[in-house]
C-alpha cells in the first residue's frame, strides 16, 4: 500500500546525543520511523535508539550527510540557535520538496525571525519552530508542546500528529514574540522563583529532615519541584532560558520588586497591604480554563 504524500518515514535529528535527540529516537523508532542520528560531536547516549549514527559537522556538510538529507522527510534540529540556523542554511538547499525542518528551542523571537528570513531561498521546505514544554526525562505524555508555523504545510501537520500520538497537547502560537512574552512568565518568573527558593533554604542551613516531619502541602509542592531540578540536572535548559529570553530582564525585575513589594508590608506590619497582595491573585487567574492542581 502507497504511503501518503506527506508520510513521515525518514527522520534526521541532529544534535542526536542530547537528551531531546534521545527522546526523539525512542519515539520515532517506537512509531516504526526511520531515525538517524547526526552530532559534531559526543556519541548516543545508551537508551538511544537510531537506525544509524553519524559524527559529522551538519553546519558543513559532507556527501554522507548530504546524502542523507536528500532522503529525509523531516530534519529535527536539537542544537543552539546558532548551529541551528547555520545546519538549516547548509542543508536546507540539497532538502527534497516539502520536506520539514523543524527544531525544539526554549527560545523563539531569534529563530522564528532567521526561518522567516530563509522562506525566500527555501521555497521547498516547511519550517516549523516546536518547544516541548518539558525536560527530556520527563516524556511527552501529559505535556504541552508550543508550536509556531513559519511556513507550515502536509509535512508540519503530520509531526504535529506524531507529537499528539505520543500524548503531547500541541499548542499554536501566532509569533516567536508572542511565545517568549508568554513563557517569560511560564519559565522564567517560575525557574527564577524556584531557583530562589531553593537557594534561600540552603543559606538557612536547611534540615531536609526535620522538615519533612512537619511540611505543609504548599513546601512539600515546591520541594519536590526542586527535588526534580536536580535529581535531573539539566542546568543548560533553565541557563538558556534565562540568559535568552528577550523578556527575561523585566521578568527578574519584577520579581525583584514583587518580593520588596511583600517585604515592605511585613515590616511595616500593614496587614491591609499584604492581604490586598494575596486578593489579587484570584482576578489575575479568572480568565484560566485550567484545572488547578491545588497540593492541598
Amino acid at each position: 500500500m502507497a504511503q501518503p504524500a506527506d508520510a513521515i518515514t525518514k527522520v534526521i535529528v541532529l544534535g542526536a546525543s542530547g537528551g531531546f535527540g534521545t527522546l526523539f529516537s525512542q519515539v520515532l523508532a517506537k512509531a516504526g520511523i526511520q531515525v538517524r542520528g547526526i552530532s559534531r560531536k559526543g556519541t548516543p547516549k545508551p537508551e538511544a535508539t537510531f537506525t544509524d549514527y553519524l559524527s559529522a559537522d551538519p553546519c558543513n556538510p559532507n556527501e554522507e550527510v548530504i546524502a542523507r538529507v536528500k532522503e529525509a522527510n523531516v530534519i529535527i534540529s536539537c542544537v543552539p540557535p546558532g548551529p541551528c540556523i547555520r545546519a538549516l542554511e547548509a542543508l536546507g538547499p540539497h532538502m527534497s520538496e516539502g520536506a520539514l525542518f523543524t527544531d525544539v528551542l526554549s527560545v523563539k523571537t531569534g529563530i522564528c525571525d532567521e526561518y522567516a528570513k530563509a522562506k525566500d531561498k527555501l521555497p521547498h521546505v516547511e519550517l516549523l519552530s516546536t518547544h516541548p514544554m518539558f525536560a527530556p526525562a520527563a516524556g511527552w505524555e501529559g505535556q504541552n508542546t508550543a508550536i509556531i508555523g513559519i511556513r507550515a504545510g502536509p509535512r508540519s501537520a503530520a509531526f504535529q500528529a506524531l507529537i499528539e500520538s505520543w500524548g503531547s497537547k500541541c499548542i499554536p502560537m501566532e509569533s516567536g514574540e508572542i511565545h517568549d512574552k508568554v513563557t517569560a512568565a511560564v519559565q522564567n518568573a517560575t525557574h527564577a522563583s524556584l531557583l530562589s527558593f531553593g537557594l534561600c533554604l540552603s543559606k538557612m542551613g536547611y534540615n531536609a529532615e526535620m522538615a519533612a516531619l512537619i511540611s505543609t502541602p504548599p513546601h512539600r509542592a515546591m520541594i519536590g519541584v526542586i527535588q526534580r531540578m536536580a535529581s535531573i540536572n539539566e542546568p543548560d535548559t533553565y541557563w538558556d532560558i534565562q540568559t535568552e529570553n528577550p523578556n527575561a530582564e523585566e521578568t527578574w525585575a519584577n520579581l525583584e520588586a514583587a518580593v520588596a513589594e511583600v517585604h515592605d508590608a511585613v515590616k511595616k506590619r500593614d496587614k491591609e497591604a499584604f492581604s490586598k497582595i494575596i486578593a489579587g491573585f484570584k482576578p489575575m487567574l479568572a480568565s484560566s480554563t485550567e484545572t488547578c492542581h491545588s497540593p492541598y
